[in-house]
């Protein structure tokens, strides 16, 4: 499986080159010019693009959100509230730049606006079906969306994330049985929100924020199986192992199976709790331990994609899976 993900590897950076070295000019007499399948694109796009979210609007839905059981928090004093409103200002942002970009790459190649070099660029972008930097960088360099090889897999990233939070928007959390954490620009926002709002439940435990840990647990099943939404913690889903596989009848990490690169991970449920009631838990994680496995947003590892760490069950040493690189990821490409 190493030597298999060396060859893709290998192979998707020759494929990239030849993409860009390639002529951009349609050669056969008769067919579509490179301007006029970039026009066509764009418009196709663009009526595929998911509505706005209207920000005057989507606040004073959220300040009627409810916030977590048991406690009297509603709209804005509610944590994950907060996050939504921030996830959905930086969705609509995205949404906003992406609109803006295709139309006017379709009125340069008009030339109802001058083309500049920015807008050349996105236009071979989109001709060899990538995404243009505007869509997924600022100015300064820093990452605003998701990464994404092709075109086609980052829009209907796009449209899946709208249809994810307009869910929420408009249902409060009770429909949100467990949430797609590769949806959120700030999933270490998500998580952190949740921990606030589990510490304010044990407020009559006098819980402490900086005393509370993160606790995970593996279920045995996929999150369209959740029948309910849970008291405290969230479920979430859409993560991949890599280097080795979960067992769902053993419940416990298990070596991968040959060329199978990433295997998807069942709904896993995440919560707060205080060190001392985790070692009243008793938690069983084999005989060595458990293993320490990192969750990253792409398989690109390093600490700026890195989300959180969970702790996986083994009857093999942590060691074992260290060597084999074993972690998590939220996106396959």
């Amino acid at each position: 499986n190493a030597d298999l993900t060396y060859r893709l590897k290998e192979a998707a950076e020759m494929i990239a080159t030849i993409i860009e070295t390639q002529p951009k000019d349609s050669g056969g007499s008769g067919g579509k010019s490179m301007d006029e399948i970039v026009k066509d694109m764009c418009v196709d796009l663009t009526s595929r693009m998911p509505d706005d979210f209207v920000e005057e609007v989507f606040r004073a839905q959220i300040t009627k959100l409810k916030g977590p059981p048991n406690t009297p928090d509603k709209g804005f004093q509610a944590p994950l509230n907060i996050f939504l409103f921030q996830e959905l200002q930086r969705l609509q942002n995205i949404i906003k730049i992406v609109r803006t970009n295709l139309k006017n790459i379709a009125y340069a190649i008009d030339g109802t606006v001058v083309m500049t070099t920015e807008l050349l660029a996105d236009v071979g972008s989109i001709f060899d079906a990538r995404v243009p930097i505007i869509w997924t960088n600022d100015a300064s360099g820093q990452e605003i969306s998701w990464m994404m090889p092709n075109l086609g897999g980052w829009f209907t990233g796009l449209t899946e994330r709208q249809v994810m939070l307009n869910t929420w928007l408009e249902n409060s959390r009770s429909l949100m049985k467990s949430y797609w954490i590769t949806g959120f620009t700030n999933a270490q926002g998500f998580l952190t929100g949740m921990r606030q709002e589990v510490t304010r439940q044990h407020k009559k435990d006098q819980w402490a924020l900086d005393d509370v840990i993160s606790h995970t647990e593996v279920l045995a099943f996929d999150h369209e199986k959740i029948r309910d939404v849970p008291d405290e913690g969230q479920h979430i889903h859409g993560l991949f192992m890599e280097g080795g596989r979960w067992d769902r009848g053993l419940n416990r990490l298990e070596e991968s199976e040959p060329k199978k690169l990433f295997i998807g991970m069942p709904a896993i449920y995440v919560t707060a709790t205080t060190a001392k009631d985790m070692k009243a838990m008793g938690l069983n994680h084999g005989p060595s331990g458990p293993y320490n496995a990192a969750v990253y947003k792409y398989p690109k590892r390093n600490d700026r994609y890195l989300i959180f760490r969970l702790l996986l069950r083994t009857e093999l040493h942590p060691y074992h899976w260290k060597l084999r690189g074993v972690c998590l990821v939220a996106q396959t490409e």
